[in-house]
């Protein structure tokens, strides 16, 4: 089936990058895994931020991307038709794999997520962000307006149940993703 199965990360169209029987690897540890289920998370909202004026909430942690163990999601945030996913004046940088793991860094900036992110592309495909189970994922929010903004995130996505597929190799496997900070060094 992986011959006629075309998806890959950061699509486009967004739909399942994997399916039953399908085969990963999770990045930066290059472990490999088979796929026994598939559920689709339709939506799930975030708590709510509250942020002060000219401020940031430094490090906080998502639970609500946390996932049980054994099992990867692959979320997008919501860009409704109307609406924003993400107030004007708001900046959000992500830490996975720790508070110091800073994601999506060039060699001399940090990339962020605000409310133009989402609309890049189709299907907010620049929001895409994988979890494993529970490791670390913290937000830095900041606020750049001179009134403080309360919000919440809303993601949709989908959860793979995975299992170890250790006598697969890395190269061998349908696809690969980063659930944590990439050396790319």
């Amino acid at each position: 089936m992986a011959d006629e199965y075309s998806n890959q990360p950061y699509n486009n169209d967004f739909e399942p990058l994997l399916y039953v029987d399908g085969t990963v690897t999770l990045q930066p540890e290059n472990e490999t895994y088979g796929v026994s289920q598939v559920e689709i998370i339709p939506t799930l909202e975030t708590n709510e931020f509250v942020v002060p004026a000219n401020d940031t909430l430094n490090e906080v942690e998502m639970r609500e991307l946390y996932l049980q163990d054994g099992v990867l999601g692959q979320f997008r945030l919501f860009d409704p038709v109307s609406g924003q996913a993400i107030p004007d004046d708001i900046e959000i940088t992500v830490d996975q794999g720790g508070e110091e793991s800073p994601r999506f860094n060039t060699k001399n900036r940090r990339g962020f997520y605000n409310a133009l992110t989402p609309q890049f592309g189709d299907d907010a495909q620049q929001t895409e962000l994988f979890q494993y189970e529970d490791t670390d994922l913290f937000f830095n929010v900041t606020n750049t307006s001179g009134t403080q903004t309360t919000f919440t995130l809303t993601y949709t996505g989908f959860a793979f149940d995975l299992v170890p597929a250790r006598d697969l190799s890395a190269s061998d496997t349908d696809v690969t993703v980063p659930v944590e900070r990439l050396n790319l060094r």
